[in-house]
């Protein structure tokens, strides 16, 4: 390089050493300033992530709270349901008010509770859900407004109905029945069980019933089982009725 001829060899050495030493801290300084770049890239794409969760997060709020507001309504037509039950058994004199309501309302399958009159004083919201049937119906009425039938889909005799049969006192465990919501254009069917609820004296004053939605294909192996279980129970009875002949 011509224009450092005229210095001598130390501090020409001096000057490209000075230059080496420039260029790399502006190489470093270059990279470091890349670095910050992809950085702030990143940090703003997290930021977008961010934002982006949080309106989600306000749009589950906004869902959360209109969903509430608008079962507000039918919470208390529950309450008022399980209310007016609560107040008609402490009328009878069988339970306390707080008895009731944290039992039938928790549970996840439909209950309902009918009066020695036939008449339903309660309907939990599962069973309200699923049928629309609500307090104050006659169960003579429910038959006939919503095509109350045996699963074969033969009408029950008055005296069949599960309802009639716990307010005589029995006990009834898994019988199917079909049911046809108004409005809607297919059965829904049921597994029924029920208790009587009776008084200090031991007199049957409500009949309480829940009832498990189950898909055809359900009900018609629970109906198979049951005949097998009928069948057991009759060739039992044959046979020990049989065993009372003289040896041969």
């Amino acid at each position: 390089m011509k224009f450092l001829e005229p210095l001598s060899s130390q501090w020409q050495l001096a000057f490209l050493v000075l230059c080496v030493v420039m260029g790399a801290l502006l190489w470093r300084g270059h990279r470091q300033a890349s670095r910050l770049a992809s950085l702030a890239s990143a940090m703003a794409d997290q930021l977008k992530i961010l934002a982006r969760s949080v309106e989600a997060i306000e749009g589950r709020t906004t869902n959360t709270e209109h969903t509430l507001v608008a079962n507000l309504s039918e919470y208390r037509m529950a309450l008022g349901n399980t209310s007016s039950y609560r107040q008609y058994l402490q009328k009878l004199g069988v339970a306390p008010a707080a008895d009731v309501e944290p039992v039938l309302e928790a549970i996840p399958d439909a209950a309902v509770a009918v009066g020695q009159d036939g008449r339903i004083v309660y309907v939990n919201r599962t069973m309200y859900e699923l049928t629309g049937l609500q307090a104050g119906s006659i169960v003579s009425e429910v038959v006939q407004r919503f095509k109350v039938r045996a699963f074969d889909g033969r009408p029950f005799a008055p005296t069949e109905m599960p309802e009639v049969r716990v307010l005589s006192g029995e006990r009834v465990r898994e019988v199917l029945v079909r049911v046809r919501p108004e409005g809607v254009s297919r059965d829904v069917i049921f597994t029924v069980n029920g208790s009587p609820v009776r008084d200090i004296n031991g007199r049957v004053v409500a009949a309480v019933m829940i009832s498990r939605m189950v898909s055809e294909e359900v009900a018609l192996a629970i109906e198979v089982r049951q005949l097998a279980e009928r069948d057991r129970v009759t060739v039992a009875a044959g046979a020990g009725g049989g065993g009372g002949g003289d040896p041969i």
